[in-house]
């Protein structure tokens, strides 16, 4: 379990460094911008994968309600989705990033008590 808590920290970790780059980066190129996109869906659905294992295990095995936490931080993903706009996508990618660092610190919390 150390080895999947680690790893999900860690992609984490690298998924609020990938949003906090399209935060404050203003890309000139449609290249560089498109490719920008695909490591963010590449980083989005590793982020899910990876956080999806520790919610389960925390949830069904070792039954921690703050599992709960981790669930509502994997779907917080499809309800900004479905609410984005192109005029408030910069608000939702913060109000996102507060949502990556709640799971962060929700994992160090499971890697303390585990």
């Amino acid at each position: 379990m150390y080895i999947v808590l680690i790893s999900a920290i860690i992609v984490n970790i690298l998924s609020i460094i990938m949003l906090l780059i399209g935060l404050l980066y203003n890309f000139k190129q449609p290249k560089n911008k498109a490719i920008y996109g695909y490591l963010i869906a590449g980083s989005m659905i590793l982020y899910i994968v990876t956080l999806s294992l520790p919610l389960i295990f925390g949830l069904l095995i070792k039954h921690y309600i703050y599992s709960l936490v981790l669930f509502l931080c994997i779907i917080s993903h499809f309800i900004i989705g479905k609410i984005v706009k192109h005029e408030t996508l910069k608000k939702y990618t913060v109000v996102q990033i507060i949502c990556y660092i709640v799971s962060l610190f929700t994992l160090f919390l499971n890697f303390i008590i585990y």
